[in-house]
């Protein structure tokens, strides 16, 4: 076999495990919107099977076979390297887990994620603990698998959704972060703000109505997606033309609801750009990393329609749509409401400045339970204790708390401290773009297309080619400085709030 034959067929291969891929989130986009209440159990199986298919295809013989062919190219592409790379990767960490724990964790994430519904709705921790006992058994199980000499537990897990950061390194950019996060909070949460009415009745078709004209003009193409309602909000690619969002409509300010909506619009027009013509249906056809993922949902939802700037184009419609809810309110008044700084306890609906403590939590949270610290009973209380160290207060009820996230019934422990490095990578990003672009004139002109393009050209469309850190590297001409988004918001803020 020459090595353009062995590529080939690492293509082949690499397009069957996508369409497994697509499988899983088509199983697990109808378990979120529709799955009736006793489809569970088979619903489990459905996607455990996949798990398993997927796992014996991505650790087959016949793909080690290939990737020895391909070991030490030095004529490929960029696109070939980046590929032979990602199957490469997960080659290597399959082969390290068996297709049965991977089947099982699977299957458990679709019985947890029911009960953690049931828990979250009830306020009952017990509904959702027994089956988040045997969800961290198995992830500690792989976790074990996964760890690398000089490593710990949590570094395995961490690896799976930003390839290249450590828990060490992840520990120190957000040390760095902390003190001046805090000290913000300190001083913006006791500014006196008018936000009653944003928690007004806003009628949902009308919020559609605008939230459907924004998510166009950042080029949201709904003739490749679509956008439904769900408990948590989320995005997902069905097929590489059929990427879905999910928004809510229970938070109590109009404002949570169209964030959500926008966030979720920044991932899903990263996935639409990296389904271009070369990388259609590969792996590379997706974001380069969570936390690069979460740089653009991020982005989109603060450092753009949270601006003043674009609130200036956009106010006057709004208050068109809503013109009693709005009545009496001033531009700057709204641009202050929506930027309110406050100790809020949900994550989701946190402030730009207070949201990365959230995150910290999570994290520190989730080192403590992978490393045995704390037992599951004892999980809320060790949440409260954070949330009083992190955010100065304790959540009114487990709603409010350890229970108001899903990512730990899927076993995605993590996943969570990515949110954060996307506000390090986003801020990092949103200054490049200001510098190469008018942005303020943009913005003011509901001009999004032109914002929309670059990011396209030089972010979405590179896909997974290179690694998060190597993307932001290559886009912004530096390495990771977690200084520029502390930098950001004390000139946001200060200009905001004085």
């Amino acid at each position: 076999m020459t090595q353009r034959e062995a590529y080939n067929r690492l293509v082949e291969l690499d397009r069957q495990i996508v369409l497994i891929d697509h499988m899983e989130a088509t199983l697990s986009w109808d378990q979120e919107i529709s799955l009736s209440p006793l489809g569970l159990e088979e619903r489990s199986e459905q996607l455990g099977y996949l798990a398993q298919l997927r796992h014996d295809l991505a650790s087959s013989s016949e793909m080690g076979d290939v990737l020895a062919h391909l070991e030490g190219v030095n004529d490929a592409s960029d696109v070939e390297r980046g590929l032979i790379r990602i199957r490469r990767r997960e080659y290597e960490k399959m082969k390290k887990l068996p297709a049965s724990l991977v089947r099982s964790i699977s299957e458990q994430g679709a019985r947890a994620h029911n009960s953690w519904v049931a828990a979250r709705q009830a306020g009952a921790w017990s509904l959702f603990s027994g089956d988040l006992a045997s969800m961290v058994a198995l992830v500690r199980e792989k976790a074990a698998l996964l760890k690398q000499e000089g490593g710990g537990l949590y570094d395995g897990l961490l690896q799976e959704f930003e390839e290249g950061m450590r828990t060490d390194q992840v520990a120190r950019l957000f040390t760095e972060i902390k003190a001046p996060l805090i000290s913000l909070v300190d001083r913006l949460a006791s500014k006196t703000v008018d936000t009653g009415f944003l928690y007004g009745t806003y009628p949902i078709e009308q919020q559609q109505i605008f939230a459907n004209e924004v998510l166009k003009a950042m080029q949201f193409d709904f003739q490749r997606g679509s956008c439904a309602v769900s408990v948590h909000p989320f995005t997902t690619t069905i097929g590489s033309d059929d990427i879905r969002i999910t928004t809510r409509y229970t938070d109590p300010s109009v404002m949570d609801s169209f964030s959500s909506t926008v966030h979720e619009g920044g991932h899903a027009l990263y996935e639409m750009g990296a389904s271009s013509s070369i990388l259609k249906g590969t792996s590379l056809a997706s974001g380069a990393s969570l936390g690069m993922h979460e740089s653009q949902s991020r982005l989109w939802e603060n450092m753009i329609a949270k601006s003043p700037e674009f609130w200036q184009y956009y106010y006057p419609r709004f208050k068109e749509l809503f013109s009693a809810q709005t009545a009496g309110v001033s531009l700057d008044q709204f641009v202050r409401a929506i930027n309110k700084v406050e100790r809020t306890p949900i994550r989701v609906n946190a402030d730009e400045v207070s949201y990365s403590l959230h995150v910290m939590l999570r994290f520190n949270l989730e080192q403590m339970i992978i490393n045995g610290e704390v037992s599951i009973d004892e999980v809320p209380e060790a949440w409260n204790e954070e949330h009083r160290s992190l955010l100065g207060f304790t959540p009114a009820s487990i709603k409010e708390g350890v229970l108001q996230d899903v990512h730990w019934s899927s076993g995605d422990f993590g996943y969570f401290p990515t949110y954060a490095l996307g506000n390090l990578y986003g801020a990092q990003i949103w200054e490049k773009v200001k510098e190469d672009l008018p942005v303020s004139s943009l913005l003011q002109s509901g001009d999004l297309l032109a914002i929309s393009d670059y990011l396209k050209t030089s972010i979405y469309e590179r896909g997974a080619v290179n690694t998060g850190l190597e993307t932001l590297e290559k886009v912004t001409n530096r390495g990771l400085d977690a200084s520029l988004f502390t930098s950001y918001l004390e000139d946001k803020f200060s200009r905001l709030f004085g």
